[in-house]
């Protein structure tokens, strides 16, 4: 089913920049899980590329969550233009 933003075929910016937002702090999340023998060991006592790698991965996702929990609340069913 298609919603109404869908259907217009009207995207505002808005949407592709937190979208963007979005796959950024997931990729950041995931950047912070790489093995790196040459870093201090992180929380849970492996060497990743960040040492807080358990909490600021969490924190990462969770933050990419909220943004589009929130970009789908703005957009939802209402037409834009």
């Amino acid at each position: 089913m298609l919603t109404a933003l869908e259907k217009s075929g009207n995207v505002e910016p808005q949407y592709s920049i937190l979208s963007a937002v979005i796959f950024l702090l997931l990729g950041l999340a995931a950047f912070t899980l790489i093995p790196h023998e040459a870093s201090a060991p992180d929380f849970l006592g492996f060497h990743t590329l960040c040492s807080f790698a358990p909490v600021s991965t969490l924190v990462l996702l969770g933050v990419a969550g909220f943004v589009r929990a929130m970009r789908n609340s703005v957009y939802r069913g209402l037409p834009r233009g």
